[in-house]
């Protein structure tokens, strides 16, 4: 009996708070739908450099693998709303790319203690984030700079 009574104080008492979080929990889901998120061109591009980044500096394992570079941004259907094709092209190779490295050297990074990625495998992702930014440029997402400007 008095389990049931404390029972009802608390359940009258949560529900506001419930009310409350189902109402910013609608309002979180949709500000994330589609038609609020940046065109795909627009982030793709960072979020991968972002991730090499933390890739090269890598001092432990969670900074090796940042990501699976098979989800996200680099789903197949995801690359495949990108506008431009040579941009489209340069992300999915990126991406496998960015996939073999961190496999590659995973056992340079498998301990927290012990974390020494090769100077070779941070030249081969500088190389990746280099391809990334030529075919950004040349994608049209950014105008070219004048000597005038």
């Amino acid at each position: 009996m008095v389990f049931a009574v404390v029972a009802l104080i608390i359940g009258a008492a949560l529900t506001p708070v419930m009310i409350g979080g189902v109402k910013n929990y609608k309002e979180v889901k949709r500000l994330q739908s589609r038609e609020f998120a940046p065109p795909p061109g627009a982030w793709v591009r960072p979020w991968l450099i972002h991730k090499a980044e933390l890739m090269i500096t890598a001092e432990q394992p969670w900074e090796w693998h940042p990501t699976d570079f098979k989800f996200g941004p680099c789903f197949p259907g995801n690359v495949a709303q990108l506008p431009n094709d040579e941009f489209r092209t340069a992300i999915r190779y990126s991406c496998g790319e960015f996939s073999r490295i961190q496999n590659a050297y995973a056992i340079e990074c498998a301990t927290t203690n012990n974390c020494l990625i090769p100077e070779s495998a941070r030249g081969e992702l500088r190389a990746v984030v280099a391809v990334l930014d030529e075919a950004f440029s040349n994608a049209g997402f950014v105008q070219p700079v004048t000597e005038e400007q």
